[in-house]
């Protein structure tokens, strides 16, 4: 069986913020359908839940385990100790076969990049919007711990992923990142999953650990 891939996403059905989730969903399907094994680690309002949806693709569903919290970067700091707990389980569980983690927007990077220096993952960072698109105050102190999570996940990644040409542009002029760096896969395509596959391929290459 091929290598597993992570997907560490915040929103997954039944939980519903955005778009994201939508596009998450679709994506660990399709590669599932193609005999891809797949891990999806999000986030979820109760206790935790594991399931095997098919022979390929399983949803790991994950409780916060402190609470309350002032804004969402104290959630999301919190929440990845217990992502980071998760992936570990995975990646010694199956004897190391878990070679490439998919992170989606900045909740999960604190997580990603301590996986990736810790146990040699290399990580792809996919970006479906930017602090700066959402918030009326990007100076703002809140703001600023977002956008730095995002510059970190850009920094530690090995490619950053987007899905259009203009999110691709506007996080270059935005967190000035070198155009080879960044990738455009609009899931629109009829070669998404196959461009999707090749950026995997391509990432799961690198060898963090050295």
């Amino acid at each position: 069986m091929p290598k597993i891939h992570a997907i560490l996403t915040w929103e997954y059905p039944p939980r519903i913020v955005g778009q994201m989730a939508h596009h998450v969903e679709r994506l660990a399907t399709e590669l599932s359908k193609g005999m891809v094994p797949v891990s999806v680690i999000t986030f979820h309002d109760g206790p935790y839940i594991h399931e095997a949806v098919s022979e390929c693709l399983e949803v790991h569903r994950i409780p916060n385990p402190v609470e309350p919290h002032v804004t969402v970067v104290t959630w999301s700091l919190t929440l990845n100790s217990e992502v980071q707990r998760i992936v570990s389980d995975i990646y010694y569980g199956k004897l190391g076969d878990l070679n490439l983690l998919d992170v989606h927007d900045w909740h999960f990077v604190a997580a990603a990049a301590v996986l990736k220096r810790a146990l040699g993952i290399p990580f792809i960072f996919t970006i479906h919007s930017l602090e700066d698109h959402r918030t009326p105050d990007p100076s703002s102190s809140l703001s600023s711990c977002i956008r730095g999570l995002e510059w970190l996940g850009i920094f530690e990644s090995e490619l950053v992923v987007t899905l259009s040409d203009w999110m691709k542009s506007e996080i270059e002029r935005i967190h000035a990142v070198p155009q080879f760096k960044v990738r455009a896969i609009p899931p629109s395509s009829p070669s998404w999953i196959k461009e999707t596959l090749d950026a995997y391929q391509k990432v799961s290459g690198f060898h963090p650990k050295g």
